[in-house]
């Protein structure tokens, strides 16, 4: 992880029932698992007990070892999360590494994506004061017994001058970004006016579904922005809102997941995927990709024309409100576009219309994507925006109440990207 310095020192953990640990273990425990030595270059020098290990592609666990050691570790845990105001830990990697005397581990940097996302913790067990730890230029001698958190982001090598091997145990942590027990979060990336309440209130009633009274960004307490806040709702993407929306320093995502966590109701109490459906997620789409453990995407869009009536109907207290509401449909197009092409989580798209004209087809396309929600149906009358009703595509007597007038607008925007439209099945 990036720190912003080399090294925070945390303090003073008991290694005593680990140094016992260690000593047990036979020889032939370091050679067991080469993957890391024959890896990564810098490290061949080196050998591993590697407890648990996990990458972007895969899981690794020493299940026996684990069992034993977890125990011991249990302290050390809890020290690093007391520190840093950790409710719960998720730890992607878990190992002794031991850098025998003489040995050297080369300048490098870790450069997987994983490594981004997680601290890298050092405890040293054994060690000596002629090994050289450094963190950039800057020499740092880590002492036996003390926890430190390394920016291993920067360049770091060691050099082991002493007659000991060096052991470390190493682990990297960050905070459990989980709403309740959430297995998943699904987040709704839909602009406003696009059927994300009618798709919100379908899957919120399946009894896998953790929900919201709302959107999350409305909830009293979220630490974050919000078009009400600028009155720019409905139009939020042509004010300096969307600045606001893009910037992650805008947000306090620890206090969120406690809001949320404290506001969501669990459908039953199997209930496992976390629901949400703010139309400014399509701004922050890689925040909440990093703020969510196992987030997923359900992408959805709907025509460009019914989007604009709904928008300038909605804000006709604004002036100019056609010109704002042209520009903020064709941003929200463009914005899903990149999306699609950018997003690494699991994701899927849908259109209001083929959820409102194939509520059966659409509903599979779901439950393939999300096998949480095998008892969804759109059919039945919800009440959506203070209202029930039947399921139905109201898009043609939306654009029926367009002035001509309003109409040369949209095509005045809307032509020019012609192709963009197309790209989600739609003629302009």
């Amino acid at each position: 992880m990036l720190l912003d310095q080399a090294c925070i020192q945390i303090g003073d953990v008991d290694i005593s029932d680990i140094t016992r640990f260690l000593k047990q273990l036979p020889d032939s425990a370091w050679k067991a698992n080469t993957y890391r030595q024959n890896t990564y270059e810098v490290h061949k020098q080196t050998e591993s007990v590697v407890l648990y290990f996990k990458t972007d592609e895969f899981t690794e666990s020493n299940d026996s070892l684990l069992s034993v050691v977890q125990p011991l570790l249990a302290p050390i845990f809890a020290r690093f999360a007391q520190y840093y105001g950790y409710t719960r830990l998720d730890i992607s990697k878990l190992m002794f590494a031991r850098l025998p005397a003489g040995g050297e581990i080369a300048e490098h940097r870790d450069s997987a994506p994983i490594f981004a996302r997680y601290h890298r913790v050092h405890v040293p067990i054994i060690t000596h004061d002629q090994v050289h730890f450094y963190l950039g230029q800057e020499l740092h001698q880590l002492k036996t017994g003390v926890m430190y958190d390394i920016n291993n982001l920067g360049l770091h090598r060691v050099i082991n001058r002493s007659d000991t091997d060096r052991i470390h145990l190493i682990f990297d942590a960050r905070p459990v970004k989980r709403i309740h027990n959430a297995k998943h979060h699904l987040f709704i990336m839909s602009p406003n006016n696009s059927g994300s309440s009618l798709v919100s209130a379908a899957l919120g009633d399946c009894k896998h579904a953790i929900t919201l009274p709302g959107e999350g960004h409305y909830i009293a307490g979220f630490a974050g922005p919000n078009p009400n806040r600028d009155n720019s709702h409905f139009v939020w993407s042509q004010f300096n809102t969307i600045n606001k929306l893009r910037n992650p320093k805008a947000y306090d995502w620890q206090t969120i997941r406690n809001l949320w966590s404290g506001a969501a109701t669990p459908q039953s109490d199997d209930a496992s995927i976390f629901v949400e459906k703010s139309p400014c997620n399509i701004a922050r789409m890689a925040m909440l990709a990093e703020e969510f453990d196992d987030a997923k995407f359900l992408f959805l869009i709907r025509n460009p024309y019914a989007m604009f009536e709904s928008v300038v109907r909605a804000r006709r207290d604004l002036a100019d409100i056609e010109k704002l509401a042209a520009q903020h449909v064709l941003w929200c197009f463009e914005q899903q576009a990149l999306n699609l092409e950018q997003c690494q989580s699991p994701h899927a798209l849908i259109r209001y219309e083929d959820v409102c004209d194939a509520p059966a087809r659409t509903a599979q396309i779901i439950r393939h994507f999300a096998p949480e929600f095998n008892d969804l149906d759109f059919k039945p009358p919800r009440w959506v925006k203070g209202q029930q009703s039947a399921l139905e595509n109201r898009n043609t007597s939306q654009i029926a109440r367009l002035s001509p007038q309003e109409r040369a607008v949209a095509d005045k925007h809307f032509k020019p990207h012609a192709s963009l439209f197309a790209q989600f099945g739609y003629l302009v």
